[in-house]
């Protein structure tokens, strides 16, 4: 609980959330599920589920399905958006206030709960219900941590570089298949008066999706992986070069204006807009623009042309962890509810909402034309998205060092080394614990 401890003190000195991925969202509501034998007893359980306010807009309706089945169990639903659920989950494991079943990410963020013994080991019941042949494999290996099955797979996310197609078309523009390509078209795209790139700064995890791609460009697969498993100094030339490339991209007006402290959701609102041309984002967001009033089929997306090949996206799993401290019949019954949700049936009723599924078998809807070729895109390769392949602490001095550069309060080789620092004193540290 050491390790918690001082995790939960870092995120309250930086004075914000932990910073992650996106694509889904929360609020609240009710939940359902419960052992048989709590079923044939009549004993009544109460599930509490706390997930995204967004993208998990089918999930009351699937929970009230949910229930009609299983009169005993309850369900009670809590929603958040993407940083105050990472905030409130910290609060909740420091308090010893968990719910029964959360909503969290892959990588350094999901494995926080499992490493502090919060979690339900799942291994056997993966087993036993033949998890390998109802989600995705790299879904399951992405919730399972020293060798555990810790959560229930929701979502396999992809990203990729998204873009209007009037945009491009007027520019006459095709999708950049190197790494030059993509350069002197974000040029092209300023001279015909569009912003290039639409990122927003805030919380540091939109730009990070820029600069992991930059990195993968002048690192290379190899010593991208090395860099991410803490295996390699981050004062290398690679480092340096993503960061000058970043620095240069914000002195030549590549991003929107004051782009370092502007919300994710403005930079998207720019896209809408056509007012920006490109942006970094994955397999929920066909969603993402019929929600907001558009048509999917009038955007498409390419993956970044990082002169490797293949071309890596960076990917994430999403799933549905349980509190390895609530009593049997709970966690009977939120073994159940977690299963009911990523279940074909329940999939495959809310696929145009339900993102990028685990679940293996689905039918996939016309209203998302992009969830297969991004998916199949990392058929040949990928690797873990920044903020979850890296501690938090990393994490967060990467954000840091991103906004000084940008604003010239670091230079390129001044963030590489504050990012070396962070992770031998993270290494240190975890060595003592």
């Amino acid at each position: 609980m050491k390790r918690m401890v001082s995790a939960l003190m870092g995120i309250t000195l930086l004075g914000a959330a932990a910073v992650g991925c996106s694509s889904g969202g929360d609020m609240g509501k009710e939940t359902a599920s419960g052992s048989q034998d709590a079923k044939d007893a009549g004993q009544k359980v109460t599930v509490s589920l706390w997930t995204l306010d967004t993208g998990w807009e089918w999930i009351d309706q699937a929970a009230e399905d949910f229930k009609k089945d299983n009169p005993n169990i309850d369900v009670q639903i809590s929603k958040y958006s993407v940083d105050p659920i990472k905030e409130a989950l910290k609060v909740a494991a420091n308090s010893k206030t968990l719910p029964d079943m959360w909503f969290t990410w892959g990588g350094s963020l999901g494995s926080f709960y499992p490493e502090n013994g919060l979690t339900m080991d799942l291994t056997q019941i993966a087993s036993d219900h033949k998890w390998s042949e109802i989600y995705n494999k790299a879904a399951i290996d992405k919730s399972t941590y020293g060798g555990k099955v810790s959560g229930i797979p929701v979502h396999l996310n992809v990203l990729g570089i998204w873009y209007p197609k009037s945009v491009y078309e007027k520019a006459k523009l095709k999708p950049p298949a190197t790494f030059a390509e993509f350069e002197s078209q974000l040029q092209t795209l300023k001279d015909s008066g569009v912003t290039p790139l639409s990122f927003g700064s805030k919380g540091g995890w939109h730009t990070m999706r820029l600069t992991e791609q930059l990195l993968e460009h002048f690192a290379g697969p190899e010593l991208h992986d090395k860099l991410s498993g803490l295996t390699a100094s981050w004062n290398d030339p690679a480092v340096v070069k993503t960061f000058e490339k970043l620095k240069e991209y914000t002195d030549k007006g590549y991003f929107p204006k004051g782009y370092v402290s502007l919300d994710p959701t403005e930079a998207e609102a720019l896209f809408y807009q056509q007012k920006a041309g490109l942006i970094n984002e994955g397999t929920w967001f066909d969603r993402n623009i019929n929600s907001n009033g558009f048509d999917a089929n009038n955007y498409d997306e390419f993956a970044f042309p990082n002169d490797h090949k293949p071309a890596r996206p960076s990917v994430f799993a999403e799933m549905l962890q349980i509190n390895g401290k609530s009593d049997k019949a709970k966690q009977d019954a939120a073994v159940k509810l977690g299963e009911y949700l990523t279940s074909v049936s329940v999939v495959n009723k809310y696929i145009e909402g339900y993102g990028s599924p685990a679940t293996l078998g689905v039918k996939l809807s016309d209203k998302t034309p992009h969830l297969k070729q991004l998916l199949d895109s990392a058929s040949e390769g990928s690797f873990l998205i920044t903020d979850q392949a890296l501690p938090q602490q990393v994490v967060q001095k990467l954000f840091e060092a991103q906004d000084k550069v940008a604003l010239g309060e670091w230079t390129p080789q001044q963030a590489a080394v504050e990012m070396d620092k962070a992770v031998n004193d993270y290494k240190s540290k975890n060595k003592q614990n």
